[in-house]
């Protein structure tokens, strides 16, 4: 806890990085090999330089006999007058001055190294401010040079030559002097906001509560300690500081240890400790803002670490076309049944309203919820206390005892078999069975909750607002486990789809949360169910969640391990990640205790010994009764099945965005102040036409003056949308072009004047998704230096709807859609297809919705992005399109060819009117 940092989930070696310069590898992989105590880095410009070894932050700054600088200094001086301010201040002004003072800690550590990381991640960002003020520059900033070469090499050794290193690692090593400020008072003032909130006399009606509460807290506390040993073990001082986000390093790293107890081990359990002092303390006031906080640890997480992570380490693999092939062209023949994309109800995830079994899942949960709503009194709570434990029964006992006879005889399968139909059929009405009865599990036992659960009088007496902490934190770690399972086994895991079809995989792999638990339903499946019970608070609930528990627990060890062994036999994996960590810390921890230590435990528990063997006594009985009890029930329940695995999928879907971003949104502009000294008429925008289809390139041709802004740039704006001509205050929303940047050949990363030639004039070429994908009037704007102030406009130009074809047949359809589909992925050679044979690559969802606008323009046929997506192919979506046309074409003409077709009949045969007609009259 005294620095809440991170990790790296992702094997680094420089290696990966250093294919392109031969060379240079050779050089380093020689140096290396001279010497294996030092590592070696790579700046993203290709430059390898051996990284100086760095201190441990704790030590150098509270070691009397360390060098400080003025860093140091700083950082201790905020300390020492947060510590002084806690002795001084009474406990009404400490108490609330350091709520706010830890929060601008918090803050300034999530949000503030938050924005300079994503600042560095995405464009260089911070080398780029160093370059600019030149602050490593001897010749030009003499001052600064000096200065911070003393500061940064006060505690570095002499393989640090400030001089000759890259300006990534300065930037590095100054970027990890502020870290040190924020971390190092973060800690203190929290430690000092706890202290000043702590309760010297808590009620608890628990017996032993206060004991147990201190054990507790003093558990998760060391516990915490032990997490940032290991981590900073594993991670090294590197990563500890973000050292990625400035330069790589060769440095392979074996993640074992606390990174295979629990994902992201430093923002999950390594920040147990704030939970350990909230204990102590007894105040529920320190649990709520340990809570608050380590949301923001989470945020950081999410919105700074994981991108980067994901663009270092994990890059998406080159994106290019493939050749046809005669497999290629025979798939592409379209099977409207076969090719329906199908989006599975899971929950209420993916409801169609136009899907009959959809609309029976809604119908039966809406029931089960009125039902005991509208029945008042204790009627209303035997309803709804009943259905909780049918449903339970239903889908545990029914839903595993298909299962299991699918298992061993294809049961479910047959059925649909010997009535005509096939395993397809059968899967897909098994999924509609389980999400019913899984939805109504979780539906009946929440009523249930609902209807036993009393709003409390007093929130602070006794344990009830720890019991809707705790329960709430119980509901969302539920949420947590299943969305993870679910990103793992996906929608045919989620299903069970190995008890249905042959091509499951044929190897079992332990990824993402599986890497910790092999199985983390059976551990955290049913932490939802528990949560609400510690919020109802109510005998009979808890009975409810031990059934729910107990059928679970069996279902697991009757239905899915055994077919689990059938189909994987020797892959199961005996021991899981935490599993393992926690065996080997049980070894080595005893080893690192000091030998005197061991011999005042060692008396201590010879003094205690018949206590001991009591407290063993009732131990070993309690657990030969719980066996007992165990095995009664196996024998009573047999071989009766339960419960399919509880899984929760995405309580609340993705929501989109609530206020579409539109064409007319406002920002606030960012303007030069110094905009009147350039002279307007230099700039201009000149386009070679005034009309353009729907996805046509479209050449922008610029002209400026050699001292324009380095950082200039061209947007496409609607007409009305800009008040001003002079400055511009709606966003571009990504339809917009750099003027004078160029690609880093040696890093991929932008660069722009000076360190790239300054240009005059120039094309720039709007394409794909830079293109506006709207019929409307546009307009082009010169922007000046990377904001708000227009310098030029150029004509306005209109975009209109596609040009419906005259005649709509396969080979028309198939040049039209074509075209389109080159046009969505902006005329990119290596990703667009060439013919229509060939499958399309790179259409993700904003190309497949431009591509879907178009098809509906041009064919008046609506589809999901996701179908033409799912195509791949020009010649199976034109297939697509002409057999919707065909299906959605009106019935007039239908009509109007049956009734002269009946006319024609009954002209010919007049005789059989009489006849029809008494035959009518009979049936009736």
């Amino acid at each position: 806890m005294v620095s809440e940092l991170r990790h790296r989930d992702t094997k680094t070696t420089i290696e990966e990085d250093m294919s392109s310069s031969s060379s240079q590898s050779d050089e380093y992989q020689d140096d290396l090999k001279k010497d294996m105590r030092y590592s070696y880095g790579k700046t993203p410009d290709g430059t390898v330089f051996r990284v100086p070894l760095t201190h441990e932050m704790v030590s150098k700054l509270l070691n009397p006999k360390q060098k400080k600088g003025v860093f140091d200094w700083i950082t201790l001086g905020t300390m020492g007058i947060e510590i002084g301010l806690f002795f001084v201040l009474p406990v009404w002004a400490k108490r609330i001055l350091f709520l706010f003072i830890f929060f601008f800690w918090r803050l300034a550590y999530n949000a503030g190294l938050g924005y300079l990381l994503k600042f560095q991640s995405d464009s260089r960002g911070l080398v780029r401010l160093a370059k600019k003020y030149q602050i490593f520059d001897r010749k030009a900033n003499p001052t600064a040079y000096n200065w911070l070469q003393h500061q940064l090499s006060i505690n570095m050794g002499d393989d640090y030559d400030f001089a000759t290193a890259p300006i990534e690692y300065n930037t590095w090593m100054l970027y990890r002097q502020l870290v040190d400020l924020i971390l190092m008072n973060d800690f203190t003032s929290y430690i000092c906001f706890a202290l000043s909130w702590f309760n010297t006399s808590p009620q608890s009606s628990i017996f032993l509560g206060d004991t147990l509460r201190w054990c507790g807290g003093l558990f998760l506390l060391f516990f915490n300690i032990w997490v940032k040993i290991d981590a900073q073990r594993v991670v090294k001082d590197f990563a500890w500081y973000w050292g990625d986000f400035f330069f790589l390093i060769e440095q392979s790293l074996t993640f074992d240890g606390v990174f295979e107890m629990a994902p992201h081990p430093m923002y999950s359990i390594g920040y147990l400790g704030y939970y350990g002092i909230s204990l102590i303390c007894a105040s529920y006031t320190v649990l709520i803002v340990s809570i608050a906080a380590h949301a923001l640890q989470f945020a950081f997480l999410i919105l700074v670490e994981t991108p980067h992570i994901e663009k270092i380490y994990n890059p998406p693999a080159a994106i290019k076309r493939q050749p046809v092939t005669t497999t290629t062209e025979s798939s592409n023949s379209l099977d409207q049944n076969s090719n329906y994309l199908r989006r599975d109800l899971i929950g209420f995830k993916n409801f169609d309203l136009f899907r009959s079994t959809d609309i029976v899942a809604a119908m039966v949960m809406f029931y089960a919820i009125m039902t005991p709503l509208l029945v008042q009194g204790k009627s209303g709570i035997s309803i709804a206390i009943v259905q909780a434990f049918v449903w339970r029964a239903i889908h545990s006992l029914g839903n595993g005892a298909i299962l299991r006879a699918q298992s061993n005889n294809k049961f479910f399968t047959r059925h649909f078999i010997k009535w005509g139909g096939g395993v397809q059929e059968a899967f897909q009405n098994w999924k509609c069975l389980y999400n019913l009865t899984l939805s109504m599990t979780y539906v009946t036992f929440f009523i249930a909750c609902w209807k036993t659960y009393t709003l409390p009088v007093n929130w602070a007496y006794g344990t009830t607002l720890l019991r809707h902490i705790l329960g709430s934190t119980f509901i969302s770690l539920h949420i947590w486990t299943s969305v993870s399972i679910h990103e793992v086994i996906g929608d045919f895991g989620w299903f069970y789809g190995d008890f249905f079809m042959d091509e499951h995989p044929s190897e079992l792999l332990y990824t993402g949360i599986y890497r910790f638990l092999n199985n983390p339903e059976k551990i955290m499946g049913h932490a939802a169910f528990w949560g609400m019970t510690l919020i109802a608070n109510n005998g009979t609930i808890f009975a409810l969640a031990v059934f729910s528990q107990a059928l679970n627990f069996l279902f697991l060890h009757y239905v899915e391990s055994p077919h689990m062994r059938k189909l994987y036999g020797d892959q199961i994996r005996k021991e899981a990640g935490l599993t393992k960590t926690l065996k080997s810390a049980a070894i080595a921890i005893p080893k690192n205790i000091p030998d005197k230590l061991q011999q005042e435990i060692t008396k201590l528990i010879r003094e205690n010994n018949d206590s001991t063997k009591t407290v063993e006594r009732i131990v070993k009985e309690a657990v030969e009764k719980v066996e007992k009890a165990v095995e009664e029930t196996k024998d009573t329940v047999g071989n009766m099945m339960d419960l399919a695995r509880p899984r929760l999928q995405e309580v609340l879907s993705e929501t989109k965005q609530l206020i579409e971003a539109s064409r007319s949104r406002v920002i606030i502009p960012l303007v030069a102040n110094d905009i009147e000294m350039y002279d307007l008429s230099q700039y201009s925008l000149k386009i070679k036409e005034n009309v353009f289809e729907l996805g046509q390139e479209i050449q922008v041709e610029w002209k400026a003056p050699d001292y324009h802004g380095a950082e200039d740039w061209i947007g496409v704006f609607e007409v009305k949308a800009n008040k001003s001509k002079h400055i511009t205050n709606v966003s571009s929303r990504g339809l917009w072009h750099w003027v004078n940047a160029v690609k880093n050949p040696e890093s991929d990363d932008l660069i722009f004047p000076p360190e790239t030639p300054i240009l005059t004039e120039g094309t720039v070429v709007f394409n794909g998704s830079r293109l506006p994908w709207k019929v409307g009037k546009y307009e082009f704007r010169y922007q000046h230096d990377n904001k708000h102030n227009v310098m030029a406009i150029s004509v306005p130009f209109e975009i209109k709807a596609p040009t419906k074809p005259s005649v709509i047949d396969l080979e028309t359809t198939q040049n039209t859609v074509l075209k389109f589909v080159q046009s969505t992925l902006g005329f990119n050679p290596d990703i667009m297809p060439s013919t229509a044979q060939e499958e399309y690559v790179g259409m993700g969802e904003i190309e497949s919705r431009h591509l879907v606008h178009c098809i509906k323009l041009t064919y008046n046929v609506e589809f999901a992005w996701e179908v033409v997506s799912t195509d791949k192919s020009v010649a199976r979506l034109s297939q697509r399109i002409l057999h919707a046309r065909e299906a959605l074409s009106p019935f007039t003409s239908e009509s109007s060819r049956r009734l002269s077709s009946a006319s024609l009949h009954l002209a010919s045969s007049a005789c059989a009117a009489p006849l029809m007609a008494k035959v009518s009259t009979e049936v009736m």
